[in-house]
Parts: C-alpha cells; sequence; structure tokens
C-alpha cells in the first residue's frame, strides 16, 4: 500500500523534489523484496545449492539517480550556456548493421550554423559491452570530431550502469521473455538518457538513432511550441511513430524519468509516457503535422526482429 501511495503522489502531486531519491529507491527495494520470494515457486535453478543472480534494484536506483555527466561523458564537452534544444539519440547494437551515422549526419544537415550554438545531440550509447562501446565512440567521434569539439555533438555511456536481472520480469501482453527484457531496458534507458539531458536546454526532444529530419525542422518545433502555449502539456508530438519525436519541457524531465524507473517493467515506453500525459492533465495528443522525422531503419535492436515502420504524413522538404 505504501508502493502505491508514493507512485501515486510521483505521478500527479505535481512537487517530487522531496521525492526525488528516497521514495523511488524505497519502491525499487520493496519490489526486489517482493520478487525473491517468489523466485523459489517460479523458477528452478540447477542446483538446489544455486542461488539466482540478480542486481540490487536498490543500486540500480542509486546509479541512475546520481548521474555524473562529466564521467559519462566519452566525447565532446558541455556547454556553458544553456540552448533551446536538446535531442537525445539512445543507440544500441544491432545485427551487422548500424544507422547512427546517417542520422546524425541527418540532424547536422538540417541544422544551420546559426542555430548549431543552442542545440546539442546526446548520443547515449546504451550496449552494455565497453568494448563495443568505446569502438563506436572512436568511430562517431571519427566521423563527426568537428562538432564533437564544438559542442554540438556528445557522446555518453555511464560506466557505472546497473541494470536489474532481467530473467525475472513478469510477461505481459503475451511477449516473449526477451521482449519483456529488451523493452524494460528500453525504458531505464529512456530515464538515464533524460536525467543526463535535462539541465542542457529549454526543451528536450527524443528520437531513435535511425531516423532523419526534415528541412526547417528547428523553425516548425518552434512554431508549434508557440502555438501551444496556452494549452496545458507534457509533451508535443512530432511524428506519429512511438516515442520518435516527443518533445518535453525540459523541467518535466525528472518526473518521466522517475515514473519509467519505477514502472520500467510494466508497458513498453510508448504507453507509459501516454498514462502520464493523462495523470498529468493532458487529455489529448497534440501532434504536429506534417512529422519532421521518418523512420529508416529496417532491422531492429530487437534480435530478428524487422521494423518496416513509416511515418506516412512525413516530408522532407
Amino acid at each position: 500500500m505504501k508502493t502505491l501511495k508514493i507512485s501515486c503522489y510521483l505521478c500527479v502531486g505535481g512537487t517530487i523534489t522531496f521525492y526525488t531519491l528516497f521514495s523511488t529507491i524505497y519502491i525499487f527495494q520493496q519490489r526486489e523484496n517482493i520478487a525473491s520470494k517468489q523466485r523459489k515457486d517460479r523458477f528452478i535453478t540447477k542446483s538446489p545449492h544455486q542461488k539466482a543472480p540478480v542486481h540490487s534494484l536498490r543500486r540500480m536506483g542509486e546509479a541512475y539517480l546520481k548521474i555524473d555527466r562529466k564521467e559519462a561523458l566519452v566525447y565532446g564537452h558541455i556547454r556553458k550556456n544553456k540552448g533551446f534544444l536538446t535531442i537525445g539519440i539512445p543507440s544500441v547494437r544491432r545485427q551487422n548493421v548500424t544507422y547512427l551515422e546517417d542520422t546524425i549526419e541527418s540532424l547536422i544537415s538540417k541544422t544551420g550554423a546559426d542555430d548549431r550554438p543552442r542545440v546539442v545531440f546526446v548520443v547515449f550509447l546504451t550496449d552494455s559491452n565497453h568494448t563495443w562501446v568505446i569502438e563506436r565512440a572512436k568511430e562517431v567521434y571519427s566521423r563527426f570530431q568537428e562538432h564533437v569539439d564544438s559542442g554540438l555533438v556528445q557522446i555518453v555511456h555511464p560506466p557505472h550502469i546497473a541494470y536489474p536481472n532481467f530473467r525475472f520480469l513478469t510477461r505481459r501482453f503475451g511477449d516473449s521473455l526477451e521482449r519483456v527484457a529488451w523493452r524494460s531496458r528500453q525504458n531505464l534507458d529512456f530515464a538515464y538518457l533524460m536525467l543526463y539531458s535535462q539541465p542542457f536546454s529549454e526543451f528536450y526532444l527524443q528520437i531513435e538513432d535511425d531516423v532523419i529530419v526534415s528541412k526547417n525542422y528547428l523553425q516548425n518545433l518552434e512554431s508549434y511550441i508557440s502555438a501551444c502555449a496556452n494549452k496545458p502539456w507534457l509533451y508535443l508530438r512530432f511524428s506519429k511513430l512511438g516515442f520518435i519525436g516527443l518533445l518535453f519541457k525540459s523541467v518535466d524531465l525528472t518526473k518521466v524519468s522517475e515514473f519509467f524507473m519505477i514502472l520500467f517493467d510494466e508497458k513498453p515506453c510508448d504507453l507509459l509516457i501516454n498514462d502520464l500525459r493523462v495523470l498529468k492533465g493532458q487529455p489529448n495528443e497534440l501532434v504536429f503535422s506534417p512529422a519532421i522525422f521518418q523512420h529508416m531503419g529496417l532491422i531492429s535492436s530487437l534480435n530478428n526482429k524487422v521494423q518496416r515502420l513509416k511515418d506516412d504524413s512525413f516530408k522532407e522538404r
């Protein structure tokens, strides 16, 4: 009952600074205690003396809430002046293909020289294979060195990230255990990326690492933000596809990331954010059309999945 009350307060109460650290860790610990009691009945280990390896959810909560930006920054630097927009790009290893460089190239080419000082692209390499992360970071830096050195592009990977043991998650929506683990980890990665990016700009927008952007995207963003100034909103949508092109006020990112951390294994990210939108008093989605982002990837980051998603309202020019 205590857990339910705290989570409802986080979602609806508005002022959550008092619970920023302690309530989230408390909830993680309570869920871990409950889960540990259920595992003996739900899982059989190879040996009666073998214990299931489980990362502490308490440790995970602490790791996500305590952001060390300088330590997480692999390449680039943090600008002194707060900008207008941060675009978060979570990127994970895919089977024999990458779209990340094309995504970054599209963003840079569609961002005018005069606008670049007020925009930041945060590339979050989420894979837990440290060797792969370092190699990919070097490749991206080599390709975009000028823009990384200028502060336009940051390449980020937290060295002490902590995940729960995804083997013990509850399956919902008829999803396989692999898919539940994939989307649960994605929720946690999004939560970290939002917390990391929170102080850099007035607004935060998230995309995937396999999209392209339309010409004049920044002007369209600013125009739609102004048009919605007198409406209550948690996020504005600039693509109809999943979590691509969702724009938030940076002051709201702590609330969103906490919500994702508490309920990371309950639902996919697009369903979670829809729940929070309603709880925060935004009755309907506010969608800009035509879309300014288009999904171009084919090979999903989920193994053996082909993703043929396209936004039919997208216009590149």
